[in-house]
């Protein structure tokens, strides 16, 4: 018997729209219906991708505009996290009846991937700030070591610090890489995060993020 075809959803985050991203899992396809211009306003992943230097730009500005079919679909990486990109969505397109206050660290962690990605963590403020506080309570326990991430990406200085210093002091390098030892345990650290800013304060990555 072959396996059941994922689930098909369309998500409107812009009913009048020019673009579509498509995600594709297992379980559930998904197709977000956004606007280009929110996009480029608050990630420079896309103000790049939908610029003068790739096809993608040029397709949209051959577009009549008042076309009312989507001209363009780009398909969103499979590693994402469906809701954690309809979260990012919804606040790069000013929706926040559907943006939600408080998220478990787990969700944060597929909010702050997502982020990373598309370089557009400065335009989820001050989204960023409600989901740290409901989901940092437990950010120096033995396995949420992707709080050194998230912390990362969001530019939140005092949990980056205070996890720096405590990685730093259980630090190893095997095989390469590096990780830390929790507990008699080794924690590989997460692999989105690049490892030279191990150690390096965080708080100039968010001040740098204003101008």
């Amino acid at each position: 018997m072959s396996d059941p075809s994922p689930e098909a959803v369309r998500l409107d985050i812009c009913p009048y729209g020019d673009m579509e991203i498509v995600i594709t899992t297992p379980s559930i396809d998904v197709t977000y219906l956004v606007s280009s211009i929110q996009l480029r306003s608050g990630s420079t992943y896309f103000r790049s991708m939908l610029g003068p230097h790739f096809a993608e730009g040029g397709r949209l500005r051959s577009t009549t505009p008042n076309s009312r079919d989507p001209v363009l679909q780009v398909t969103a990486e499979d590693e994402f996290d469906p809701t954690a990109l309809a979260t990012v969505l919804y606040v790069l397109h000013a929706k926040p009846q559907y943006i939600p206050r408080t998220v478990t660290s787990e969700n944060l962690l597929d909010i702050a991937i997502v982020c990373n990605y598309y370089d557009c963590a400065p335009a989820m403020r001050p989204w960023d700030d409600f989901w740290i506080k409901s989901a940092s309570g437990v950010y120096q326990q033995p396995g949420y070591e992707y709080w050194l991430f998230i912390s990362w990406v969001f530019g939140e200085s005092n949990i980056f610090e205070k996890l720096t210093k405590t990685f730093l002091r259980k630090s190893v390098i095997e095989d390469g890489e590096f990780g830390v030892m929790v507990q008699e345990k080794l924690v590989r650290m997460d692999p989105h995060l690049p490892q030279p800013i191990i150690g390096t304060p965080a708080s100039k990555r968010r001040d740098n993020s204003e101008h």
